[in-house]
Order: structure tokens, then C-alpha cells, then sequence
């Protein structure tokens, strides 16, 4: 007998509903109470259940069609004999129905799957769990990604042991005498690696507490419901899901230069592991990496050359911030080369040879190692097999973080968008709340970027170069840290704040920061670009004195010419 599956009443306000998911599709069996399909209203995810055994003859509304209560969705040939059978036999629920000759329809396990458990991967599974939904994590490695293993954490820990070698001088001027200091490098790293076991172990213990199930494996997306994990022992387990999100990251990119790979280079993953520090170092690229790893070596003594194919060292950053750091980096000595392309590289007798194009004019460098810090490159895999959607050499996805095939989701730097882990972390909420039925749209216009190098850098919003190139006419404001009593006091004053005014809407559009704490500075900035506030309500809001924080109430009074300590 057909019957047709209709519309169900959720709320008594409830009149109409989109279709946004079809687990089943025509000629499939289902089983009564099955999950069938999920519909989306304003306020809530609603789950159309089989009202009987049988077979789907016809979807009649497809994923993303409207439909009011009590309209069509589907018809269904019941097979009632079979209804009673499989209700005697029913698995708990969460437990997965095998395929079989009498049954071709698997009902999802979970509502999401998760591949890769870093700070986008491992936040998406949690938000999902706090939503009450059904959740797996799956992660080939540690926990954390490549940011907690081998990125911003440990960088971080020999960032800070690289500045703690200052402090003897910073001391003198305060009375305080310390003799200069003699470096054991060997227990810093192991000062970083407890570092990041610390935070492994907080890391397992949230996904615990949420009761997140976690697997050890490498994910690979088969359908747009299931992911077969290859586990270490060879096991390979078939999941299936409602919803899957791909979390897998990127890898370092190494540029095609004639003789580089056969020179070993480093990538940021291998540097952070050597156990003695180099005589000499050549890194290649001065963005963010290239030149926190140049703030790193500098001071523990390493001959450092930092060569950069662009005029500036920081492409993309505030033009007065990059040569601020240059000149900063050229303090502590770093060599610094702009304008140079690597030709060529040679090795022989343990030293390794780079033939620089600078500036018309040809260059050896002879050094013991190379790092490679020219961008990532995010692990498309198989991914684009099943049909994914791929742009700028990521996932293409939407606002909601939707990709090509609706029940999946791309988070992190797979999707190309911004290699950070605080946009992988906002991905993930945005990402994790659209598989449980809510609409919540990604911005990407507040995003702060910090440079951990000694003095910090920070920003938010647009650089002068590219208010610019938006036609906006603007004006800045600037403060000098070097005004500031706290820093003064602090015996570190060097660095500026940076505010940028659209002098039509008096709307602020970019804040840039180089100086101390930098990257806690910032923080306030971001709160008032995505506020959409002025630099009036900057100057309104009363800063505590003395603090670093007045710096920037300073620097939004000076862009609207109104600066009192300037």
C-alpha cells in the first residue's frame, strides 16, 4: 500500500519548513521510525520519521525546497510484515544497522563526523556535543593539529626563551645585575614539549568531558554520509553520519627551486625538533613564520639570513609595521634580503650554498641549514574523488561553511580562507551549530593577525594600502609607545598604534600594532571593528591608567586630529 510521508506539525507556530537533508533516496528500504529526512523552520531542526516500514517510491520535495505543514515530502510503498520484525529486533539507539540483503538502508550512527582533531576540528566536535548532538573525532596524530604540535605552541615557548635572553641588559637599567646568559638549549625544548603535553592532556580531557568518542586513524570521505578509518593496526572501520566536517589542515609548501629538496630543507614542523642549534641559518620567506623563526634564532646567537622575493619583509601587513620589524630584526642581526629570488641551491661538505638573484645583482649565501617558511598548502587528499568543489586551492566553501555537497562541511586551512587556528576555532562554532539546524553565517572581516616576534605585531581590519584600493578616503592616527607611562615604566617603549579613519562614516577600518603585548592589545580592536564603532566611542570608553590599553584611545583621538598626548 503507498502512503504519502507529509509535513509533520513541530510547535503550534510552526507552518512551514525547508528541506535540508535527505538521509534516504528513491528505491531504498527504511524501517519504521527511521530518520528519513531533516527539515529546517526558524526556530528549530525537525526529523521526519518512516511512519511504516516499507520502500521510498518518490521524493516529491527536494533539499532546499519549501513546504508547508501537511504538504508531501515523499511516498512510501509499506511492507507492513516487515515493520513487525524489524521492531522486535530494534538496536538501542546511537547503535549503527548494517547493510544487508533485507536492509540497504544504514541509519547514521552520528549526527557529525570529524577529520582532524586541531583547534578548528577538535572545537566543531565539542560545540556539537554541547548541542546535544552525536559526535566522532577522528585524528591520525596528537591532538591539537599542527598548531598545538607543531606551530604556534612551541613557537611561542622558544620565542620566549629567545627574549628571556635580553633580560640582563633590560635589567641593568632598573639596578638589577644578571650575568649575561649561557644557553642550554636542549632543556628548552624540553621546557616546549612539556608545554605541549600539558595542553595535549586539557585537550583530551574537554573531549572526555563532552563525551566525544575519539579514533586514532586517518579519515577518508567515501560518500556524503560515511568515512572509512584506516586505524594503526590496519583495521578499517565504516562510520556513518548525518553531517561530516573536514578539519584536515594544511602542510608546508616547498617551492620548486632547482636543488632545494635534495638540500634537506626544514619546514617549521622539522626545525621546532632539531636538538642543536645551527651555526647558520637561511630562511626562506619573511611573512609571519619566516620572521618569528628569524626572532628565534637571532638571539640564541645563530648567523641568520632572511630572504624575502617582495620589497618588504610581512607582505600584506601595514607598510610602517614591516619596517618597523626590519629594522627591529636588523638589531638583533639578522641579515635581511628583499627583493631576492633563490636560483639555485648546492650542498657539499655539510655546507649548503644559495645563489640569490638581489636586485640585478647575483649573491652566494653559504650556511649549515635551510628552513622553508614560503606558505602552506591546504591536504586535499582524496577529497577531490568524491566530487568536492575546489577554489583558490582549497575547499570551496560558503558562509555557512557548506561545501559542494551539502552534508559536508570544510573548516580550517583547508578551505584556503586564512591560515590561523582562531579562524579554524571560529569555523568549527559556525560549522558544528549549522549541522544541529541553526543559521549562523561566517565574518571574516574582524579577524586580528598577531606576529609573535620581539616587538609583537598585531592588526585588524584594512592596511592604508588596502583602504586604498577600495577608493575610501581615510585618515590614520598614530601613537608612539615611546609616550606611554606604562611602557616606560616597563623599560620597554619602542613600537606605535596605528588607527585608521573612513572620514565619511567616521567608521574605524583597520588598527595596526606594533609594540609590547601587541597581541593582547588587540583584542579591543577587533571587539570595535566588528561593532562597527568610531574612534568617539574609543575615545569615550575610559581607560585605565596607567596602562598600554591608552595607547590605543590615543591613536583613535589622533585620527580624528584630536590627540592629547601626541
Amino acid at each position: 500500500m503507498e502512503m504519502d510521508i507529509i509535513v509533520p506539525k513541530a510547535g503550534l507556530t510552526m507552518t512551514e519548513a525547508t528541506v535540508t537533508t535527505w538521509l534516504v533516496a528513491e528505491g531504498e528500504k527504511v524501517n519504521k521510525n527511521d530518520t528519513i529526512a531533516e527539515l529546517m523552520t526558524e526556530k528549530l531542526t525537525v526529523e521526519v520519521e518512516a511512519p511504516e516500514s516499507g520502500v521510498i517510491v518518490s521524493i516529491v520535495k527536494q533539499e532546499g525546497e519549501e513546504a508547508l505543514v501537511g504538504e508531501t515530502l515523499a511516498t512510501l510503498l509499506t511492507t507492513q510484515s516487515e515493520s513487525d520484525q524489524n521492531e522486535n529486533n530494534a538496536l538501542p539507539i546511537g547503535k549503527e544497522v548494517l547493510k544487508n540483503p533485507s536492509n540497504k538502508t544504514a541509519i547514521p550512527s552520528y549526527d557529525a563526523v570529524v577529520i582532524g582533531g586541531g583547534p578548528g576540528g577538535y572545537v566543531a566536535a565539542i560545540r556539537i556535543a554541547q548541542l546535544g548532538g552525536r559526535v566522532v573525532l577522528i585524528e591520525r596524530n596528537e591532538l591539537g593539529g599542527v598548531c598545538l604540535n607543531a606551530g604556534c605552541i612551541p613557537t611561542k615557548t622558544l620565542l620566549k626563551g629567545a627574549e628571556l635572553t635580553k633580560l640582563h641588559s633590560l635589567s641593568s637599567e632598573f639596578g638589577v645585575y644578571y650575568p649575561p646568559p649561557t644557553i642550554d638549549f636542549s632543556k628548552l625544548l624540553q621546557k616546549k614539549e612539556a608545554v605541549i603535553q600539558q595542553l595535549q592532556n586539557g585537550v583530551s580531557h574537554l573531549l572526555k568531558k563532552s563525551k566525544v568518542t575519539v579514533i586514532n586513524g586517518v579519515g577518508e570521505v567515501v560518500s556524503p554520509n560515511k568515512v572509512n578509518v584506516t586505524k594503526p593496526n590496519g583495521e578499517i572501520e565504516t562510520i556513518t553520519s548525518k553531517n561530516i566536517i573536514v578539519a584536515t589542515g594544511s602542510e608546508a609548501h616547498i617551492p620548486n627551486i632547482p636543488g632545494l629538496r635534495d638540500a634537506h630543507p626544514l619546514t617549521s614542523k622539522e626545525a621546532l625538533s632539531m636538538e642543536e642549534l645551527p651555526e647558520s641559518i637561511a630562511i626562506i620567506g619573511a611573512g609571519a613564520i619566516g620572521c618569528e623563526f628569524a626572532g628565534i634564532y637571532a638571539p640564541f646567537g645563530v648567523k641568520v639570513v632572511l630572504i624575502e622575493s617582495e620589497n618588504e619583509i610581512l607582505p600584506g601587513a601595514d607598510l610602517d609595521v614591516a619596517q618597523f620589524l626590519k629594522k627591529s630584526l636588523t638589531k638583533d642581526g639578522v641579515e635581511i634580503l628583499t627583493s631576492s629570488m633563490v636560483k639555485e641551491i648546492k650542498e657539499e661538505n655539510g655546507e649548503k650554498t644559495l645563489y640569490i638573484e638581489h636586485k640585478d645583482q647575483y649573491k652566494e649565501i653559504v650556511v649549515k641549514e635551510i628552513l622553508v617558511a614560503t606558505g602552506r598548502k591546504a591536504r586535499l587528499e582524496t577529497l577531490r574523488e568524491i566530487g568536492l568543489e575546489v577554489e583558490n586551492e582549497g575547499i570551496k566553501v560558503d558562509e555557512y561553511l557548506h561545501t559542494s555537497i551539502p552534508s559536508i562541511f570544510a573548516i580550517g586551512d583547508i578551505t584556503g580562507k586564512e591560515n590561523l587556528a582562531h579562524v579554524a576555532s571560529a569555523q568549527g562554532m559556525v560549522a558544528a551549530e549549522n549541522c544541529m539546524g541553526y543559521q549562523k553565517a561566517m565574518n571574516y572581516e574582524s579577524i586580528p593577525r598577531c606576529i609573535y616576534t620581539s616587538p609583537e605585531i598585531a592588526s585588524v581590519g584594512l592596511t592604508e594600502k588596502e583602504a586604498t584600493a577600495k577608493n575610501l578616503e581615510y585618515q590614520t592616527g598614530k601613537y608612539y609607545i615611546n609616550g606611554n607611562g606604562r611602557a616606560i615604566t616597563n623599560g620597554k617603549a619602542e613600537g606605535f598604534i596605528k588607527v585608521l579613519r573612513d572620514k565619511k562614516y567616521n567608521q574605524i577600518l583597520g588598527i595596526h600594532i606594533v609594540g609590547p603585548n601587541a597581541s593582547e592589545l588587540i583584542s579591543e580592536g577587533v571587539l570595535a571593528i566588528n561593532l562597527e564603532a568610531t574612534p568617539e566611542e574609543i575615545a569615550a570608553t575610559i581607560h585605565p591608567h596607567p596602562t598600554l590599553s591608552e595607547g590605543l584611545l590615543e591613536a583613535a583621538l589622533a585620527s580624528m586630529g584630536k590627540g592629547i598626548h601626541v
